[in-house]
């Protein structure tokens, strides 16, 4: 025993430590602390009485203090003056307090186990108590409900059969192994989460639970178990892990690239299509800061962007920025990102998806291009054009300087393309562009309009002579032999010129004005060029009069057909009629052929007038037949669109096979020009009419190409001797000699003949010498109405005319034989 003989003071009491056996403090007049080596301290007073050395208990410390315990030595003390025992009369007291207090601890006790079961019972946790061998010794109501068993089947059971038996996925849970057991065992607490309880009926459901060792004593005596149904959260934790998974999947398999960045921007997650996004593996990107992949030029964009989403506490949308692939290069992605927060509401960083646009965004670009440049040649289009044009009429307005619009159209561009193929037409239209570059300057611009169509814009030219210069070198560069292919050939050009501002200011009206001018170049014979004047506008006004009076021609019966009569001269008998289409218009009057047929075939509605001319003619004809006329022949001019849009065969075997009009009484007027053209589909047309029994005659032959192979593989029946060739067989020899051979051709090829314009007496006389006596011309009848005609078939003709007879005046402007 250590003993102190110090005073007592608080601060000795708090600093004296526990020794290896008992420690006394000692404080005088027989009392002291007595420190055990477990560190508990119990105040002591020793006295004597009776001659016997005693010890009386003071109180325990702390809950007894320094002072109280002196007072309470004081007391004992005047009790030992007045000769009582200070211990025996403790013992006195207690007795008398016991007998008094007994009913009062017994309620207090069952109060307090009262207490007890309302807690447990009240507790939404399952919980029971087990001794020190594992049987159940309490349990509350929460464990009842949760496990199926009534109070009487718990209490006194062994629990681990019960509730433990088996692990989660069936197999033996032997008690030995229980963790419940063991921990009771040495006196430890346990917590587990991935065990299941059983019930009474033999389902089970996951729980985490708890174990607290139970002490009397410092006895261990058994063992507190609380537990609680973990099904929904298992359920949520599995549905939370599946999520993760599918995003995980999702994620990694996603065609985009999917990110987290922290508050300071570096990359702290990545999925693996980094590694096609920009070929970089995650382990690398993620040891990267981002600014470190970024174009320099997008930098600025991307620190204001995180600037403001970290300032601001949200992400950023469709932010398109540059990044740096492994090989070099840079892929364009479009980002967009959300905000991240702690458990705390801290802003912990983003997270983001990025999408790979590189190739959308060249297309777009792409796209932009094309919408004001040509695809094969790169060239401006109309629209860059205009712009342009704007700009340079601008700058000509401040520095009272021209501008030049060139429009340019090539001659028989469509020769080669149809000869040697588009490829060999695309390399010739290259070729062209190198050329017309040769002509420029770099302030002007070359256009491509489509097609074979270019339009030169010259800038700041100061005088016409200027414009003039380029448009003579245009041409003399372009009739230099261009090689494609194997093939050398010569790429000539019509050329339209109109300035600014003699020839106005607006885009669209120069552009006409130009085409027009253009159009003049090639009636004029191509591979020249010309200046606009106000006498092509006149023309180019009246030929969109004529094109849009003849869209309404046919549906309004403004057209309609002359015939002129033929006959045989030597018999005096009528063989047929030529249908002459005519045009009478309300606000026109009566139009030429020779002005509104050209318009017609340039507008492409000569086909659907050439179908009307061949229905009506068939019709006449067949109707002359029903009146007593005998058979004639009806003549019908063909026009060469009506070969190249295809579908003339159904048309004649329509037309024939409405009217009842024999074929062989139909004859079909060609020109050379049309044989001339696509031979081998024009050859298969013809066989295809000649196999519908119709006639075929070659209309002004002579004029053209004329070849006698064509008269051979086409299988014409009748030549027409043209009007220029008879109107000066009198007083021209070689036009004479020219006739002569025709007929003797004709003869000899043993092909019908006939001559068209003959007027006077001495053309009939020449021509019955030359031994071709059918005819037709004013001589013999003008170009009638139907009506008129069917009298003048009738009607025989004289062989001969007597003296001082007056014949038809010549007419040819208006009532010659324009073709329909």
């Amino acid at each position: 025993m250590i003993r102190t003989a110090t005073p007592l003071t608080v601060q000795r009491i708090h600093e004296a430590m526990p020794a290896d056996r008992p420690l006394k403090l000692a404080d005088g007049g027989g009392m002291y602390l007595l420190i055990k080596p477990d560190g508990s301290r119990y105040w002591r007073l020793d006295y004597r009485y009776g001659g016997k050395r005693k010890t009386l208990a003071l109180g325990v410390y702390p809950e007894v203090g320094l002072r109280e315990a002196r007072r309470r030595r004081q007391a004992a003390r005047a009790q030992l003056k007045s000769g009582q025992d200070p211990a025996m009369m403790r013992k006195a007291a207690g007795r008398a307090a016991a007998s008094d207090a007994s009913a009062a601890a017994f309620a207090a006790l069952r109060e307090s186990e009262a207490r007890f079961r309302l807690l447990l019972d009240s507790s939404p946790q399952g919980i029971f108590g087990i001794d020190t061998n594992g049987v159940c010794t309490f349990v509350n109501r929460a464990c009842l409900d949760m496990l199926g068993y009534t109070r009487e089947e718990m209490l006194g059971q062994f629990v681990h059969p019960l509730i433990h038996h088996s692990h989660p996925d069936g197999r033996p849970y032997p008690r030995e192994e229980c963790r419940v057991r063991l921990a009771t065992q040495a006196g430890e607490a346990a917590q587990v989460d991935d065990e299941v309880h059983w019930r009474k009926d033999g389902t089970s459901f996951p729980v985490e639970y708890r174990s607290q060792p139970l002490y009397r004593d410092g006895t261990l005596v058994g063992t507190v178990v609380s537990f609680a149904d973990i099904s929904e959260r298992t359920r949520m934790e599995q549905s939370l892990r599946e999520s993760e998974a599918r995003f995980r999947a999702m994620a990694e398999h996603s065609a985009d690239w999917i990110w987290a960045l922290d508050a300071n921007g570096r990359h702290v997650y990545s999925n693996t299509h980094v590694v096609e996004a920009l070929g970089y593996t995650t382990d690398e990107l993620l040891a990267m800061p981002a600014e470190a992949l970024i174009h320099p030029d997008d930098l600025p964009l991307y620190r204001t962007t995180f600037a403001a989403a970290v300032a601001g506490r949200h992400g950023w949308a469709n932010v398109t920025l540059r990044w740096r692939h492994r090989n070099g290069s840079y892929r364009i992605l479009e980002s967009n990102a959300s905000p991240l927060f702690d458990e705390t509401g801290k802003l912990a960083g983003f997270q983001g998806v990025d999408r790979d646009v590189t190739e959308r965004v060249q297309t777009e670009a792409r796209i932009e291009y094309l919408a004001h440049h040509d695809a094969l040649t790169g060239l401006p289009n109309r629209v860059l054009l205009r712009d342009r044009f704007e700009h340079a009429v601008a700058q000509a307005r401040r520095a009272h300087a021209r501008v030049g619009l060139l429009f340019l159209d090539l001659d028989n561009f469509k020769v080669v393309n149809d000869t040697l193929g588009h490829a060999a037409g695309d390399e010739l239209l290259l070729s062209v562009v190198t050329r017309l570059a040769r002509c420029t300057r770099d302030s002007d611009t070359i256009s491509r309009q489509g097609g074979d169509e270019f339009i030169v814009l010259l800038d700041s030219v100061p005088d016409m002579e200027a414009v003039e210069r380029v448009a003579g070198e245009i041409l003399e560069h372009l009739a230099e032999p261009i090689l494609i292919g194997s093939h050398e050939l010569a790429a000539s050009c019509s050329i339209g010129v109109v300035v600014y501002p003699e020839d106005g200011s607006d885009f669209d009206r120069l552009l006409q004005k130009a085409d027009t001018a253009m159009y003049n170049a090639k009636n004029a014979g191509r591979n020249t060029y010309r200046f606009f004047d106000e006498r092509m506008n006149l023309q180019a006004q009246e030929h969109l009069l004529l094109q849009n009076g003849l869209h309404q021609a046919l549906f309004r019966a403004e057209l309609h057909l002359h015939y002129q009569p033929q006959f045989d001269v030597a018999s005096g008998r009528a063989i047929g009629a030529e249908a002459l289409l005519r045009w009478r218009n309300p606000e026109l009057g009566e139009v030429p052929p020779g002005r509104f047929i050209p318009v017609a075939e340039d507008c492409g509605l000569i086909v659907p007038i050439g179908a009307w001319v061949l229905e009506q003619a068939c019709r006449q004809a067949q109707a002359w037949r029903q009146a007593g006329l005998p058979d004639l022949v009806m003549s019908v001019n063909l026009s060469a669109m009506q070969f190249r849009r295809g579908g003339l065969v159904e048309t004649v075997s329509g037309a024939l096979a409405r009217s009842g009009l024999p074929p062989h009484l139909l004859e079909l007027e060609l020109t050379e020009s049309i044989l001339l053209q696509d031979v081998e589909n024009t050859l298969d047309t013809v066989q295809r009419l000649k196999a519908l029994g119709v006639r075929l005659s070659l209309d002004d032959f002579g004029t053209g190409y004329s070849s006698l192979s064509y008269l051979k593989r086409f299988a014409v029946d009748r030549l027409k001797i043209d009007q220029s060739f008879v109107r000066d067989v009198t007083h021209d020899a070689d036009q004479a000699a020219i006739v002569q051979a025709i007929v003797q051709l004709a003869k000899s090829l043993r092909l019908g003949i006939i001559a068209e314009g003959v007027e006077t007496p001495e053309q009939h006389a020449f021509l019955c010498d030359a031994g071709c006596t059918d005819m037709q011309g004013f001589l013999l009848s003008r170009p009638l109405p139907a009506m008129e005609a069917e009298a003048r078939l009738r009607a025989p003709l004289a062989s001969t005319w007597p003296t001082g007879t007056t014949l038809p005046t010549s007419r040819r402007t208006s009532a010659g034989t324009p073709r329909a």
